[in-house]
C-alpha cells in the first residue's frame, strides 16, 4: 500500500492476513483473508452473478491490497439486510411518489464535489484531488464492503466452484419488447378522439374547481405507485442506496394511506353519529355569520360608519343590490337546510376513503356555501378595478399624454379644450365616488380573504396527510443509520 490513509472496517481486527478491497479513489479495505487461503478466491467472486448485479456502481474491481502499514480510518460495515448505508445527499429519500429519480441528473456535477471543493485542507490540484478524494464511489465501496466480504468468505470456505459453461445464454438477453401483432394497434376514430379530448379538458377543469377531484387524483397516483413498486421492493436483490430509497418511499406511502383511512373512519363515525346536532349548528352558523352578519355590515356601511361620509346614492345602490344577493342566498340555504343531516352523513361515510377525502369534501362544501360572498366580491372588485383604470387614463389626460395601443407605450398628445373639460368632470366624479367603492370592496375583500385562509388550512391538512414523512421519521428515531444524515466514518 502506498497511501498514508486507509479506510478500515471497525468490525475487522488488524490481524496478519491478506487485505482485499479497492485501491481507488481511496484505499478501502473490505476484509482480510487468512494467509492459508487458496489463490483465486477473489477472482471467482468477481465472476459470480451476485457481484455482477452491483458491479456497475464501481469504476474498478476489488483486488488484493497487501498488508496494512499506515494510518487507519475505521468505518462500520453494514449488512445489506439491515438497509443501513452512507450517503452525501439527503434528497435520495424523497417520499413523494410523483417525484421520481431523474436519470439525467447523473450527467450534472454531483453536490459532493461542491462540498469537498470548499475543504481548505485539500490540495487544489484536480488530479491530486481526484485520486485522494472521499467521494460518492468511496461511499459505495464502504456500503458494499460487508457484501463483498461475505462473498469472499463463503467462497473461501466452500469447494471450488466449477466455471460456467461458455456460450450459456444470459437470461437477461431474452428480455425485450415483444413483437407487435398485426392489427394490434388500430386507428382511433375521430369521434372517439373528440370525446377523449373533451373528457380530458373536463377533468382538468374539475381539478381546478374541486378539491375532492384533485384528492382522488392523488390517491389514484399513490395506488399506481404502490402497485408498480411492490414487485421491485420485495424482490430486489441488489439492495443498493437507490433500492433502499425506494423501499422507504414505498412504505412511507403505504403508511400514509393506512393512517389516512384509520383517521378517516374514526372521524367519519363521529360525523355520522352526530349528524343532527352538527346540522343544527351548521344551519345556525350559516344564518348568523354568512347571511345576517353580511346584511348588518352592509346596512352599517350605508349609514356613514365612523363618521365616513360616503356618496348617498351610490352607497344605497350598493347596499340594496348586495343585500338582495345575500338575502336570495339566505333563502336558498333555508330551503336546503333539511338536507344538512344527509349531507353530513355522506361526508362521514366518505371517511372509509380516508381523512383527506373528508377534508376535501368539507373544502368543496365551504366553496358552495360561500358562493354569495364570492359573487359580491367579484362585483365589487370589478367595479373597483374599472375605476382605477379610469383614474389612470384621466391622470394621463392631465399630463398631456395618452396610451398608444399599437406601440404599447405612453406618448405625448395635445388635447382640445372640450376634452380637458370632460376629463376634469370625470375626474371629479371618480374622486368623490372612490371612497364609497373602496369601502364596499374592502368589506367583501376581507370576507373573501377569510374564506381563502380557511381553504388554506384545509389544504395544508390534506398535504400533511398525503405527504408527511411518517415512515422516514420513524426510521430516524428507531435506526438513524437507515436514513441519510451525518457520515459516521
Amino acid at each position: 500500500m502506498t497511501s498514508s490513509t486507509v479506510l478500515w472496517p471497525d468490525s475487522v481486527s488488524p490481524t496478519p492476513g491478506i487485505c482485499y478491497g479497492w485501491a481507488s479513489p481511496l484505499l478501502c479495505v473490505a476484509g482480510i483473508l487468512p494467509l492459508a487461503t487458496r489463490e483465486g478466491v477473489l477472482q471467482q467472486v468477481m465472476t459470480s452473478a451476485q457481484w455482477r448485479a452491483v458491479r456497475s456502481m464501481f469504476s474498478s474491481d476489488p483486488l488484493v491490497l497487501g498488508r496494512y502499514e499506515h494510518n487507519l480510518v475505521m468505518y462500520g460495515r453494514h449488512k445489506r439486510q439491515s438497509m443501513r448505508f452512507y450517503a452525501f445527499d439527503f434528497n435520495e429519500l424523497d417520499i413523494l411518489p410523483s417525484q421520481g429519480t431523474d436519470d439525467g441528473a447523473s450527467s450534472h456535477q454531483s453536490p459532493t464535489d461542491g462540498y469537498l471543493s470548499m475543504d481548505p485542507t485539500r490540495l487544489h490540484s484536480p488530479s491530486t484531488r481526484k485520486s485522494h478524494v472521499f467521494d460518492g464511489e468511496v461511499l459505495s465501496q464502504v456500503n458494499l464492503a460487508q457484501f463483498l466480504a461475505a462473498l469472499v468468505e463463503r467462497e473461501a470456505k466452500t469447494a471450488e466452484i466449477p466455471p460456467s459453461i461458455p456460450g450459456t445464454p444470459d437470461p437477461n438477453t431474452h428480455r425485450g419488447s415483444m413483437p407487435l401483432k398485426v392489427g394490434e394497434t388500430a386507428h382511433r376514430s375521430v369521434p372517439f378522439r373528440s370525446a377523449q379530448g373533451f373528457l380530458s379538458t373536463a377533468y382538468r377543469f374539475s381539478r381546478m374547481i374541486s378539491t375532492t377531484v384533485e384528492q382522488f387524483d392523488v390517491r389514484y397516483e399513490q395506488g399506481v405507485y404502490v402497485y408498480g413498486e411492490s414487485p421491485n421492493v420485495y424482490h430486489d436483490k441488489a439492495r443498493t442506496v437507490q433500492s433502499i430509497s425506494k423501499y422507504i418511499k414505498f412504505h412511507n406511502c403505504v403508511w400514509l394511506v393506512l393512517n389516512d383511512a384509520i383517521i378517516g373512519v374514526a372521524f367519519g363515525t363521529f360525523l355520522c353519529e352526530n349528524q343532527y346536532f352538527l346540522a343544527r349548528w351548521l344551519q345556525y352558523g350559516l344564518r348568523i355569520y354568512l347571511v345576517d352578519g353580511m346584511e348588518d355590515a352592509l346596512l352599517w356601511l350605508n349609514n356613514w360608519p365612523a363618521g365616513l361620509k360616503l356618496n348617498t346614492e351610490l352607497s344605497q345602490f350598493y347596499c340594496h343590490s348586495l343585500i338582495g344577493f345575500v338575502s336570495a342566498w339566505g333563502w336558498v340555504l333555508s330551503a336546503i337546510a333539511p338536507y344538512f343531516p344527509a349531507l353530513i352523513w355522506l361526508i362521514g361515510a366518505a371517511g372509509c376513503l380516508g381523512m383527506t377525502t373528508i377534508v376535501s369534501l368539507l373544502s368543496d362544501a365551504l366553496s358552495l356555501l360561500t358562493a354569495h360572498l364570492y359573487l359580491c366580491y367579484f362585483i365589487s372588485a370589478t367595479v373597483f378595478s374599472q375605476q382605477l383604470s379610469l383614474a389612470g387614463s384621466l391622470w394621463n389626460l392631465f399630463r398631456g399624454k395618452r396610451y398608444n395601443v399599437l406601440r404599447n407605450r405612453i406618448d405625448s398628445w395635445d388635447y382640445d379644450l372640450d376634452q380637458l373639460l370632460l376629463g376634469t368632470i370625470l375626474f371629479t366624479l371618480v374622486a368623490f365616488l372612490c371612497p364609497t367603492v373602496l369601502t364596499y370592496y374592502a368589506l367583501f375583500a376581507t370576507a373573501r380573504l377569510t374564506v381563502i385562509v380557511v381553504h388554506a388550512g384545509l389544504d395544508t391538512l390534506t398535504a400533511l396527510l398525503n405527504h408527511f414523512p411518517l415512515f422516514a421519521l420513524m426510521l430516524r428515531v428507531k435506526d438513524p443509520l437507515r436514513v441519510p444524515g451525518t457520515n459516521c466514518v
